[in-house]
């Protein structure tokens, strides 16, 4: 129910609209930098493969590739 980052509020809308949003927090939690490993968590056991384009080496990213 909150949208991070804000530019992303379209995208947010048309997932609601088609389908869902998945999340093992409830609502009304803000997006708070410590939580991401645990979102990117979801993200990495759902996707089928993870490419790494370009990251900086203490990047998140790098967390949810650990995670994969």
């Amino acid at each position: 129910d909150i949208c991070y980052p804000k530019s992303s509020r379209r995208l947010y809308e048309q997932i609601l609209e088609q389908g869902g949003i998945l999340s093992t927090f409830p609502p009304g939690t803000e997006p708070i930098k410590r939580l991401f490993p645990e979102r990117n968590r979801i993200v990495s056991g759902l996707a089928d493969v993870i490419l790494v384009v370009e990251a900086r080496q203490k990047s998140g990213t790098f967390i949810t590739v650990d995670m994969a």
